[in-house]
């Protein structure tokens, strides 16, 4: 019901008098009023019609006011129920109220003010209570709405999320592409052994997650680790080759810039500040004799500690460190008489544990074949690196026959050797097979010479 539309009362009763009696009263207040005698009949026209009111009596033949109204309830739960009743029968009321959910009761003869107060009263419920009921339908449409939106919202912002983990790892993959080539440069320009720098980074993670180091500072030891050497670049080749107690006072000068050359490349590049710290502070000792800046104990940050007991094992063996000093176990030994010295005891106790495991079989996982001993299917256990440092193939690739073909060919142009490291499982597997094959071949012969023997 709104202001531009009159009350509707649908008026229901047996007596044709009392029936019109109503149906005048509504029409002097201006009041639409719809006329049924009996229960059946206003079921039947509520079936087209929508009333504000409904006033019904009590007593009528074959279907009650109480049973009307319980119907009429259920065909039109927004009109309001009002019964008339001719007897004091509490009873039948309390039902009709219980059932019907009906608004007020008026007693046969009724009084016109009281009937035009009650009927107005149920109006005005009936008009507050359409409002409730459009402003929680209302409500319900804008709650379905800001769901919406905020599904809406939640699959932009999940797409907009996805996007930048996709674009972070991109930058992320790209950085790391970047490291495996500068890392492939230095250890081309170096002049350690080939592939050494996986083994030092495994060996610095694993001493710096031992120490239990945050997530974050173990990424920038790992990232530091691998460009420890960076600055060497700016050297000479033949002072990068040579042991450093064989360099000269001019030559050892200029060798101990490299950590400086290391951090000034890395330290404008984004994000890189702390690494370019642990570059310059990779050759440091305990007792003051490191460089560039002698630092002493405490001042040596821990990952700076840790990359130094892997490098100086590294340069060791591969002779950079002491002429007199190569291989595995003399460099263990080297770093376990410096510990507390030049090492971190700590560090030397977690890299001591970190060889035993890992690498007092140093490289024993592999055979160094020449170019005429491989064969198609083996793999290659370390990269393939040039005498002069050039990186031909990596870790993992397995050998084919059109390697075969052109690096005898690269040696014919070069006129130089190629040492291929090659993993000794795939050797095994290779052997495996022949023997397999030359078995299944001797069976075939036999049965094929004893088909031809005569029977």
């Amino acid at each position: 019901m709104t202001e531009a539309t009159r009350p509707r009362i649908l008026l229901v009763d047996d007596e044709k008098s009392i029936l019109d009696s109503l149906y005048r009263f509504c029409r002097q207040r201006k009041w639409e009023a719809l006329r049924a005698n009996g229960g059946a009949e206003a079921l039947e026209l509520l079936e087209t019609e929508t009333v504000d009111v409904i006033v019904s009596d009590m007593r009528m033949p074959n279907m009650d006011g109480a049973e009307f109204l319980t119907k009429a309830r259920s065909k039109c739960p927004n009109s309001v129920r009002i019964l008339l009743t001719g007897y004091a029968d509490m009873e039948a009321v309390i039902n009709a109220v219980n059932q019907a959910k009906i608004y007020n009761y008026l007693n046969k003869p009724w009084d016109d003010h009281m009937l035009e107060s009650v009927i107005t009263s149920a109006l005005d419920f009936k008009t507050k209570e359409d409002e409730r009921l459009r402003l929680t339908r209302e409500l319900a449409e804008l709650n379905d709405s800001l769901e919406q939106k905020v599904n809406d919202r939640t699959n932009e912002l999940e797409l907009a999320m996805q996007q930048a983990q996709e674009s972070t790892r991109k930058i992320t993959n790209n950085f790391r592409e970047s490291l495996s080539l500068m890392t492939s440069i230095i250890e081309m320009q170096d002049g350690s052994k080939a592939n050494y720098t996986n083994m030092i980074v495994n060996a610095c993670i694993g001493i710096a997650k031992a120490l239990e180091l945050p997530p974050k500072e173990i990424e920038q030891i790992r990232i530091a680790t691998l460009l420890h050497n960076i600055g060497k670049l700016s050297l000479p080749e033949a002072m990068r080759k040579k042991p450093m107690n064989d360099l000269n006072r001019n030559e050892l000068e200029i060798f101990r810039t490299h950590p400086i050359q290391g951090e000034t490349v890395l330290s404008g590049m984004t994000g890189l500040k702390t690494v370019s710290k642990l570059v310059r502070s990779h050759q440091e000792y305990l007792n003051g004799k490191g460089f560039p800046d002698k630092l002493k104990e405490d001042e040596i940050p821990i990952g700076a500690k840790i990359i130094c007991v892997a490098s100086d094992f590294q340069k060791l063996e591969s002779n950079l460190l002491l002429k007199e000093i190569s291989g595995p176990e003399e460099s263990i030994e080297y770093i376990r008489s410096m510990s507390g010295k030049h090492y971190d005891a700590r560090v030397v106790e977690l890299f001591d544990k970190y060889y035993e495991k890992h690498l007092q079989n140093y490289r024993t996982y592999l055979s160094q074949l020449n170019h005429k001993d491989i064969k198609i299917g083996m793999v290659l256990a370390e990269n393939l690196i040039t005498a002069n440092g050039l990186m031909l193939l990596t870790k993992d690739t397995a050998i084919t026959q059109d390697h075969i073909e052109k690096f005898a060919i690269y040696e014919t142009d070069i006129g130089g050797k190629l040492i291929f490291p090659i993993l000794n499982s795939s050797i095994d597997a290779l052997n495996v097979k022949e023997e397999e094959e030359e078995g299944d071949g001797t069976e075939l012969e036999q049965k094929e010479s004893d088909s031809q023997r005569p029977s």
